[in-house]
């Protein structure tokens, strides 16, 4: 199988988002900048060639993969694996995202979070063979670069923005990331 990119992208932002809320699997929408946003990255994408765009089932990441889908003519798939972590009883609440855990103890674990996401970005790439989009949430996202870069990005080290882009590449079953937070896939 050759190099197959996957572009991890974050929803657009949320009134949530504005007031550093935890979402976690709540489905707040998008709000007015967050629409903008997604049409923004969506148009980034022109022309780029995407064989499919797998998103989260909430509706901040479905609008924001929606998008993308139409502006590339390609289909959207939702996953249920791809949703944002659950942050138990911080969710909804404003804590310090670095370290929610400091706050409570049933959170979904971070290795959890990345191997079900990490699945779906396997299964894809291996059943499209080309490359694809993905569009999540900053927990899920940042859960999976951290488990690929081994701890140097992700979870706990960085802060990603709404509508950004996050690039890995799949070559002979290796993942590694190409670049992270990019606001136009030309970035790489």
């Amino acid at each position: 199988m050759s190099a197959i990119k996957i572009y991890l992208i974050r929803h657009g932002e949320t009134a949530w988002n504005k007031e550093s809320r935890i979402q976690g699997r709540e489905d707040v929408p998008l709000c007015a900048e967050g629409l903008d946003q997604a049409k923004s990255v969506a148009e980034s994408f022109m022309n780029v060639p995407l064989a499919a765009v797998v998103t989260s089932p909430l509706s901040r990441a479905l609008t924001t993969a929606e998008m993308i889908g139409k502006t590339v003519n390609a289909p959207v798939y939702p996953e249920e694996d791809l949703t944002e972590r659950d942050f138990g009883s911080v969710s909804g609440k404003v804590v310090d995202i670095f370290n929610p855990e400091r706050y409570a103890d049933d959170l979904e674990p971070l290795d959890d979070v990345a191997a079900r996401a990490l699945n779906v970005l396997r299964r894809y790439a291996e059943t499209l063979k080309a490359d694809f989009a993905a569009v999540s949430h900053g927990g899920t996202i940042n859960a999976v670069l951290r488990a690929v870069s081994k701890g140097e990005i992700g979870s706990g080290k960085t802060r990603l923005i709404n509508a950004g882009i996050n690039v890995l590449k799949l070559e002979d079953g290796e993942l590694r990331v190409l670049g992270y937070n990019l606001k136009s896939p030309g970035e790489i």
